[in-house]
């Protein structure tokens, strides 16, 4: 991808989108060689390159064990359960559940010839899991591969941002999309992140910040992205055009949580909460009419409805089981963040006195309090 500082100098991103978590045996000539010592955190990046059988952590095994039993088997509710948890399932345990398929059994020792009852009721789970497991990403996650593939290979910025807006009017950025992509972008962050400790998921990178820089024509210095920012940028530019359909609120609630600078995020709530000019003042002092009514582009009411509405939606799949409630805890922390910056804005613009302070604060009271009464 080249342009407006991406430099793309061959197809190299766009491999991993069609045999990432496939079935097909991936070519291992270009793996990384393989160390004496085997670990999760090492596992992650071998199990997905080389196919080679990833050691299960606890967590894992525990994962198999609550979809199966609380599935009593059953193929449709296990396909349901995996593509629920599919973005926050580690690549070990992805590529684990298609080898138990492919091999119709699973054993994590080869040379161990001894079976417990145990040890035969996880075989028989891992690969039922592993059926089920190969079947969403079949059927239900082909669409998302292909559409993601496309946008890999566009080969130019325009053409790329232009890809997902027709997209986006066609209905394709579905949640088999977002799945595949997110899936890319952590197999990303460790293929282009080395151990991943300075590589942000993060889709808010900034044209040029933190990317290398390489030869241009003529000498001049062209930002280099790699695979990881290539796939921010998608990323960025699909939620930019999904809160285009959503209501205002939801729009911006979108646009601030995919903002990591707080200065920038004040400048946004600001920009959308604040009361809107309708005059402005030319260097020669005249003042100019701009018409108007100074009203927010985006009521208070709606984004206190974007927000109560975010967060009633995080605590029931919690309390639903699609979520644990560490990654619930930190979503509703994150949206209660964006609601005190909110209300700083809403101060600086109106004074901490205001009727429009003040109802704000008494319509987000039930919303991180739910069942507290308010006093009027």
């Amino acid at each position: 991808v080249s342009n407006n500082g991406y430099h793309h100098a061959n197809n190299k991103h766009s491999i991993t989108t069609t045999t990432l978590y496939s079935t097909a045996s991936e070519d291992s000539s270009s793996a990384p060689p393989s160390s004496s010592s085997s670990t999760p955190e090492m596992t992650e990046m071998d199990a997905a390159q080389k196919r080679e059988t990833p050691t299960l952590t606890p967590e894992d095994k525990l994962f198999i064990t609550t979809i199966y039993t609380g599935t009593a088997g059953n193929v449709e509710a296990m396909e349901n359960s995996i593509a629920a948890n599919l973005e926050n399932m580690p690549p070990r345990l992805v590529v684990a559940l298609q080898m138990a398929v492919e091999k119709g059994e699973w054993k994590e020792d080869e040379d161990d010839t001894t079976e417990t009852d145990d040890a035969k009721e996880f075989e028989k789970q891992m690969v039922a899991m592993g059926e089920a497991l190969q079947n969403v990403l079949d059927v239900r996650l082909r669409g998302g591969r292909e559409l993601l593939a496309e946008l890999l290979n566009s080969g130019e910025i325009r053409k790329l941002d232009s890809l997902i807006g027709k997209s986006a009017k066609e209905g394709k950025l579905d949640m088999s999309f977002f799945s595949v992509l997110s899936m890319n972008m952590r197999d990303a962050k460790m293929n282009d992140g080395g151990d991943g400790e300075d590589v942000s998921l993060s889709p808010t990178l900034a044209q040029g910040e933190g990317q290398e820089e390489v030869s241009g024509e003529e000498g001049q210095p062209t930002t280099g992205a790699n695979r990881l920012q290539i796939l921010q940028h998608i990323y960025t530019r699909c939620q930019e055009e999904l809160e285009k359909t959503v209501s205002p609120g939801m729009g911006l609630l979108n646009k601030v949580l995919r903002t990591e600078i707080s200065s920038i995020r004040a400048n946004q709530l600001d920009h959308y909460l604040g009361p809107q000019k309708t005059t402005i003042t030319s260097p020669d002092g005249k003042t100019i009419d701009l018409g108007g009514t100074g009203k927010p582009l985006v009521s208070h009411i709606e984004f206190v409805e974007a927000l109560s509405n975010s967060v009633t939606q995080i605590r029931t799949l919690e309390a639903a089981g699609g979520t644990d409630r560490l990654s619930a805890v930190n979503l509703v922390e994150n949206i209660r963040q964006v609601a005190m910056e909110a209300r700083m804005v809403l101060v600086e613009s109106f004074g901490e006195g205001s009727d429009v302070v003040n109802e704000f604060q008494k319509d987000l009271q039930p919303v991180f309090r739910p069942g507290s009464k308010v006093e009027t």
